[in-house]
């Protein structure tokens, strides 16, 4: 008798205090499943189940009422034709603590041993309360994948085990530990160069038509490749792809902290892009049957989430249905409709190509947007805004740590309760006509300030009038530290307004405790004394 327990079933497991402990996998036939929880030598909870007719199960272990550890569990199965129970398996060294989904893309698998500041922070690293636990990256489930996840661990993190952690999710569990007395479980399930598309299920993404738009055009894409042509594609992609790896491996053993700009200045970017196809490992809904059900209905307190450059070239006014879309799905197959969703609204960002061709399509823009859009409208959502976090031509900004602390930062006010913990960004909440525009912010907030070092004419403002074409406006904090005063002579009826209306440029715009304004654009209603 075999069970398969899916990979997360480790030792060193952090599971989620307060919720029950839900154990699931496959069987090799149909069988009981038994299961107890010990501490300190005794069993404190036992439960059972049965498989289902495609020989999966689902056996739950009551919640245990505060954090603590550590736990063993362990996992028996029983057979109609066997007298004894089989212990499948053993997992010791468990923990009741917090634990979080990390996932996204390039920016969310960005390795913790190559961020900004990597050097500094490991070296003064001790061994921390937090585990981590890596989803192997697949787009199949094949002997392959059943391999990695047969070899995935939690890990103690500690200046050894979290050199290739995603950094951001390093930087958002010491907050949550410094904070809040337990240990901390962080789940990354991250792939690079991943649509919104892939990362949920084609019967989903297929439920609207926006969609059934990312959908088809995905399959025009790959229609326009015949399978002798993927092949060779995919083998080209991979010499690539293993050749440029096989440069920075090299690099990195002469200096492991390089950045990934560092690494692109020497020896330049990768630019091929892996071919769309049926076989291929990114594609709709592949990553969400591969990698997020593999730890589903695993009891998480919540997600954090960066992802959507790849969404950027092509689907940005499609991004934020697909992104709701995604958010209703995680919470049904985690089991918890109000499960918190936080994630990172995205920085600047422009090629040097565009900058220098003077062309920028805004598609950046529409995708933040479609993000604020989302935060607005769905319940236990929040948006960790990076408008000041972008670099030049550099789509992979080194610095992990603001989104990492800012990401905490909401989950410590609105998930954990920490009133007192300044969250929310500065926020647009109306405009208004005077001698120039006057604007109101709201937000977790005392004063507003402008901040030091750009040009005086970057504001990051700008202002129209009735024919709709925008000016760079002036902007000057007002005596209540939360209104802007714009002036702009060449608009003289202002009817719009707009801050960080770009893919990249100036947003000086700040809060005292260094949260960076939110980009927006609304219409300027009223007149001062007037309607």
């Amino acid at each position: 008798m075999h069970l398969r327990l899916n990979g997360i079933f480790k030792d060193n497991m952090i599971f989620q205090w307060g919720a029950e402990l839900r154990v699931f996998g496959v069987a090799d036939e149909a069988c009981s499943i038994f299961i107890r929880m010990i501490k300190d030598g005794e069993i404190i909870d036992e439960s059972g189940g049965t498989t289902e007719d495609d020989l999966s199960f689902v056996v739950c272990l009551k919640a245990v009422p505060e954090p603590g550890g550590p736990y063993t569990v362990q996992v028996y199965s029983l057979t109609d034709t066997e007298d004894e129970c089989n212990e499948e398996k053993t997992m010791n060294g468990c923990y009741a603590g917090e634990v979080w989904l990390a996932a996204g893309q390039d920016n969310m698998k960005y390795p913790l041993v190559r961020s900004e500041f990597a050097q500094y922070t490991l070296e003064e690293l001790p061994e921390t309360d937090i585990h981590f636990y890596h989803v192997p990256q697949a787009g199949f489930m094949d002997e392959e994948q059943e391999r990695e996840e047969e070899a995935s661990e939690w890990v103690i993190v500690d200046k050894d085990s979290c050199r290739e952690m995603s950094a951001v999710a390093f930087y958002f569990g010491r907050e949550l530990e410094a904070s809040i007395d337990c240990k901390i479980g962080i789940i990354g399930c991250y792939m690079s160069k991943t649509s919104v598309c892939y990362w949920l299920s084609e019967e989903k993404l297929m439920s609207t038509p926006d969609g059934k738009r990312m959908k088809e055009r995905y399959d025009r894409e790959a229609a326009d490749i015949t399978e002798q042509d993927f092949d060779e594609l995919q083998e080209e992609y991979e010499i690539d792809k293993r050749q440029y790896d096989s440069c920075i491996r090299s690099m990195l053993k002469n200096d492991p902290y390089l950045t990934y700009e560092q690494v692109k200045e020497q020896i330049g970017p990768f630019l091929i892009n892996p071919p769309k196809g049926a076989r291929s490992v990114r594609r709709p809904g592949s990553l969400f049957d591969c990698m997020v059900s593999r730890v589903a209905p695993f009891v998480i307190r919540g997600v954090i989430y960066y992802q959507g450059e790849t969404d950027c070239e092509e689907n940005a006014v499609l991004y934020g249905t697909v992104f709701k879309s995604l958010i209703e799905e995680w919470r049904e197959v985690f089991v918890n409709p109000d499960m918190p969703f936080i994630f990172c609204q995205l920085p600047m960002y422009i090629s040097k190509e565009r900058r220098f061709m003077n062309y920028d399509d805004l598609a950046w823009v529409k995708l933040r947007e479609q993000q604020e859009r989302v935060a607005n409208d769905v319940h236990d959502t929040y948006m960790a805004v990076l408008a000041d976090c972008g670099e030049f031509d550099n789509i992979h900004p080194a610095d992990k740590r603001t989104p990492g602390i800012r990401l905490a930062a909401i989950a410590l006010k609105y998930v954990y309760g920490f009133s007192d913990v300044p969250a929310r960004a500065p926020y647009v909440i109306d405009a208004r006509r005077g001698d120039g525009v006057e604007i109101s912010f709201g937000g977790d907030f005392r004063l507003l300030n402008m901040a030091t070092g750009y040009d005086p004419n970057d504001t990051g403002f700008e202002v129209a009038g009735e024919d709709g074409e925008f000016y760079k406006a002036s902007a000057t904090v007002d005596f209540d530290g939360k209104t802007i005063i714009l002036n702009c002579p060449k608009v003289e009826y202002p009817v719009k307004v707009r801050y960080g209306y770009f893919s990249y440029g100036a947003t000086p715009l700040y809060a005292d405790n260094g949260l960076a304004a939110t980009p927006f654009c609304t219409d300027v209603e009223k007149t001062l004394g007037g309607t």
